[in-house]
């Protein structure tokens, strides 16, 4: 599932410079739309002046002062219909994450939900103005050059900033909470196979084999924990994975749906526009040009329950 890239990519030499702790933050002027581009570490993007649309794998979402996107690493995203729009961003190095603030998955229900599946979508956050100044406040110490930056101080505003967010987070998600419970054994078997081998042509028997249930009662599992049958979790899977695919990789549309277990290109062109409200060229035109014109205006809900499994524009100046 590699081929060359087409679009820009955040290099961490240079983000993380100058220097080179695991954590930065700068703000940036968008003046015009910004084209999909990915990185290798978490970005959290604050919006604190102006208007746009956040373009993702999960559709377009107008954003303004207060708006804030948590995107893990190699998750595209774009800009579009940029009006005096100044995001005030955040970068953060995996490892930091993996490493010293690895009990942030158990702490901060955001962290962990951005952590809980093979293909993350970002998470949203509309911040109140009160919590917005409180935020910039720790951006700013984050990167104040004028005293030397030590690892402990950093990581203690970074904590602090999370902890703002996550209460803004956890209130507007306090329904899905039940997404983020442990899954049943079987379950949770089942989907690693998915995640694992999304285009092997899976059967109902043959996951519920592979998970040691009944397959009747792997479906009813399915459906407790997940809220979809196994098969239709797989269909989704498989969704999520082209449209990655369409926009980080130069592959031929009908060999991506071939290779996630559609031959038939009418078919998976069909599905794909049935989840995304676009064809899959339409898709890929939009996400590399930044243009919003070419999205449905239909706004498509996050594809995938979380599943319990872990998986460069250059700064405006």
């Amino acid at each position: 599932m590699t081929s060359e890239r087409r679009k820009p990519r955040y290099e961490r030499a240079t983000v993380f410079n100058p220097d080179g702790l695991p954590v930065w933050a700068d703000r940036h002027r968008l003046d015009a739309d910004v084209a999909a581009h990915d990185h290798d570490f978490f970005e959290i993007a604050l919006v604190t002046q102006g208007h746009g649309v956040h373009i993702a794998a999960d559709g377009d979402h107008p954003i303004g002062p207060g708006s804030v996107v948590v995107m893990p690493p190699n998750q595209w995203h774009a800009y579009g219909e940029c009006e005096d729009l100044t995001v005030f961003d955040s970068f953060i190095t995996p490892e930091l994450l993996d490493t010293t603030l690895s009990f942030l998955d158990a702490e901060l229900p955001l962290i962990r939900a951005v952590n809980s599946t093979s293909l993350p979508l970002p998470q949203r956050v509309q911040l109140p103005p009160r919590d917005v100044s409180m935020a910039i406040g720790e951006l700013h110490s984050m990167t104040d050059m004028t005293a030397q930056r030590s690892r402990m101080q950093i990581v203690g505003h970074l904590l602090i900033y999370l902890d703002i967010l996550n209460r803004a987070w956890s209130g507007e998600h306090a329904m899905h909470r039940r997404t983020l419970a442990p899954l049943h054994p079987g379950v949770s078997r089942a989907v690693e196979l998915l995640e694992a081998d999304p285009g092997y042509p899976w059967t109902l028997a043959e996951l519920a084999g592979e998970a040691a249930t009944e397959r009747t009662y792997l479906v009813r599992l399915f459906q407790r924990d997940l809220g979809i049958p196994p098969i239709a979790y797989l269909n989704r899977l498989r969704e999520q994975y082209a449209a990655r695919l369409l926009v980080q990789t130069d592959q031929p549309i009908a060999q991506i749906g071939a290779q996630l277990g559609w031959e038939d290109a009418a078919y998976f062109a069909r599905r794909f526009k049935s989840a995304y409200g676009l064809s899959p060229s339409a898709y890929r035109k939009r996400a590399h040009t930044g243009e919003t014109r070419y999205h449905s205006t239909v706004v498509p809900e996050p594809r995938l329950p979380v599943s319990g499994a872990r998986f460069d524009v250059r700064p405006v100046s």
